[in-house]
């Protein structure tokens, strides 16, 4: 059966669709002979922009669970998509995403969920998921954050912390001493922080991944990216 990685933080714009584009374009090059799908809570669907894919969405999640089929949408090799038309998720649907998540995971090996903080569907998938990885801030707001995040989840889902768009100041470092603080004597990993660069933002406005690109500066990205989705790959197993 397959595996569910939700990607959450309460916060909005901390680099969630980005981050599971990532990570699930990585698992589907480690997994050669697996399938990743990504799921979302959000009908902005950003995922296709970051994928740079342009295709007609005419049907999405909510007809897979309603309906029993839908738009997949292939994004890269062994590695697909499915779009949201409505975050309008009603009572019926909650009821029937968990028996569409459990057909999901007898065809795909890891499902990657970009989730937003929309009430209850949020928390829907949280509670069938079997970890969770939080994109961060390093500012105040954001850490604090995290620390009502983990009191909110089963601490044990909580596969990796990854600090996004570092600025390299002496608040931010201090932050992340504080986040690493708070983590200590748990399993939870907390990556190297992924540093404000132009060359994710060129990268994002051609719709590559950080692997789909030969500059030397792309190096350190792919390697704490790669070691973000080594974590959810050995909790697994």
């Amino acid at each position: 059966m397959g595996k569910v990685i939700t990607i959450k933080n309460n916060k909005g714009g901390v680099g969630k669709s980005w981050l599971t584009l990532q990570l699930a374009h990585i698992i589907a090059l480690i997994l050669e002979d697996k399938k990743v799908l990504i799921l979302t809570s959000d009908s902005q669907n950003n995922i296709l922009l970051y994928a740079n894919i342009s295709v007609p969405v005419v049907s999405g999640l909510e007809d897979h669970v309603l309906k029993g089929d839908g738009d997949i949408i292939s994004l890269r090799e062994n590695l697909y998509y499915i779009p949201l038309i409505k975050n309008n998720f009603t009572k019926k649907f909650r009821e029937k995403l968990r028996v569409t998540i459990d057909e999901f995971k007898k065809e795909y090996d890891y499902i990657l969920i970009d989730s937003v903080p929309v009430l209850n569907i949020d928390q829907d998938f949280v509670e069938l998921s079997d970890k969770v990885v939080i994109p961060t801030f390093l500012d105040a707001a954001t850490t604090e954050g995290i620390t009502k995040l983990m009191g909110e989840i089963d601490i044990n889902k909580i596969a990796a912390i990854v600090p996004n768009r570092y600025t390299k100041t002496k608040v931010e470092q201090e932050w992340y001493d504080d986040i690493a603080k708070i983590v200590d004597g748990t399993d939870i990993y907390l990556s190297e922080p992924i540093k404000q660069s132009a060359v994710i933002t060129e990268l994002i406005q051609k719709g590559k991944t950080i692997l789909e690109t030969q500059s030397k500066k792309a190096v350190e990205f792919q390697d704490i990216i790669g070691e973000v989705a080594g974590v959810i790959l050995r909790e697994e197993k």
